[in-house]
C-alpha cells in the first residue's frame, strides 16, 4: 500500500486535501453508476468509529484499508509503520482559545480562573493514520466474526441485548404479506412479523432500529415535525436499510441481495444524495455497532498514547 512518491516539491495540505475530495467525489460517481451501494456502507462500517466525513476519506485513500490507527497508536500495540508508507489523511478536532474581548485567538493560561474567561473553540486540523497493512510487528487481536451459519443467532442476540439496554421494546404480530416489521417512536417499539425467518427477523430489527436511530428522525421528533418522514420518505429508508445491510455484515450475516437493490431503488442515482445519506449512514451504524476486540486494544493503545503525551507535557512545564 505503499503510495508513490514525487521527486518534485511536496504538496501543500491544501493540495492534498482537494486531491482527496477528488477521489471521494469520483468514487461515489462510481458507486452510483455501477450500483455498489451495499459494498460502499459495509466498508464504510469497517471505521464507524471515525465521523463519517472520516471513513469515507479513508477509503478514498485506501479503498482495501480494513483497520487504521495513527503511528504512535500502532507502536503501543507492538506494530511499527513501515518506513516509506504514507499516511491516509483524516480531520481531527482542535480546540484553541479566544479573548471574548477583543475577539482574537490566544494562548491558554495556566491559571484555571484566568483559562475560564475566555471561549473555547472547536477547529479541525489535518492528521494522518495508517492501516494495518502499512505495519509489522505483533499479532493482533481476531475480528471474532460469527461463521455465516450462526450469524443470525449472533446479531439477534447483540440487537435484542441493545434493545434491552435501550429500553426499547420489541415484540412479534401477525404482519400483512410483504411487511417485515414498523417501528413506533410513540411507545419506543418495534413489531416484527412472526412470519419472518431467523434472517429476516435480525435484518428487519437492525433496519428498525436504524430508523429509530437516524438523526434527521430524532430532529424532526425534537421539533415536532410529524410530516418528516412521509416527506422525506425515500432518504430515511435508503438509510435504514443501508445501515442494516452494514450491521448484518459485520456479524458475517450477507443481505446483499435484498438491500442493495433496495438502497438503489431509494438514492436513484443521485451523487449528492449519497454523499448525504452516508453521513446519517455512518452516525447510525456508530451507535448500533459494537466494537471488536481490535477496537478495543485500539482504543487503549489510543489512551496510552494520550496519557504519555499528557504527561510529557506537563513534565516539560514543570522544567520551564
Amino acid at each position: 500500500m505503499t503510495a508513490a512518491t514525487s521527486t518534485t516539491s511536496k504538496p501543500s495540505i491544501e493540495d492534498r486535501r482537494a486531491e482527496v475530495q477528488a477521489k471521494l467525489e469520483a468514487e461515489l460517481k462510481r458507486i452510483v453508476d455501477s450500483g455498489e451501494y451495499a459494498a460502499w456502507f459495509t466498508k464504510m462500517a469497517a471505521f464507524h468509529r471515525y465521523s463519517p466525513t472520516n471513513a469515507a476519506w479513508i477509503l478514498a485513500q485506501a479503498p482495501e484499508a480494513t483497520k487504521v490507527a495513527s503511528y504512535r497508536t500502532w507502536q503501543q500495540v507492538g506494530r511499527q509503520v513501515r518506513k516509506g508508507e504514507t499516511g491516509i489523511m483524516v480531520f481531527h478536532p482542535k480546540p484553541y482559545w479566544v479573548d471574548p474581548t477583543s475577539g482574537e485567538r490566544v494562548r491558554p493560561p495556566r491559571d484555571p480562573a484566568k483559562r475560564a474567561r475566555l471561549e473555547q473553540r472547536i477547529g479541525f486540523g489535518v492528521g494522518h493514520v495508517f492501516d494495518v497493512a502499512q505495519t509489522d510487528g505483533e499479532p493482533l487481536p481476531e475480528l471474532g466474526k460469527p461463521a455465516p451459519a450462526d450469524a443470525p443467532r449472533a446479531l439477534a442476540e447483540h440487537l435484542d441485548g441493545w434493545c434491552v439496554e435501550q429500553g426499547v421494546t420489541v415484540e412479534s404480530r401477525d404482519l400483512p404479506p410483504g411487511l417485515y416489521g414498523y417501528y413506533q417512536r410513540d411507545g419506543d417499539r418495534i413489531v416484527l412479523a412472526t412470519a419472518n425467518t431467523p434472517g429476516e427477523r435480525v435484518a428487519t430489527l437492525a433496519h428498525e432500529l436504524a430508523h429509530r436511530q437516524d438523526p434527521e428522525l430524532l430532529r424532526a421528533e425534537v421539533i415536532g415535525d410529524r410530516r418528516y418522514y412521509a416527506h422525506n420518505r425515500a432518504d430515511c429508508e435508503a438509510v435504514a436499510e443501508a445501515a442494516a445491510h452494514a450491521i448484518s455484515a459485520r456479524f458475517n450475516h450477507d443481505i446483499t441481495g435484498h438491500s442493495a437493490g433496495y438502497i438503489a431503488s431509494w438514492v436513484e442515482g443521485d451523487v449528492t444524495r449519497l454523499s448525504e445519506l452516508q453521513q446519517r449512514v455512518g452516525k447510525v451504524t456508530g451507535t448500533l455497532l459494537p466494537p471488536d476486540q481490535l477496537d478495543l486494544a485500539l482504543d487503549a493503545a489510543r489512551q496510552q498514547a494520550a496519557t504519555a503525551r499528557t504527561s510529557a507535557l506537563a513534565a516539560g512545564r514543570s522544567r520551564s
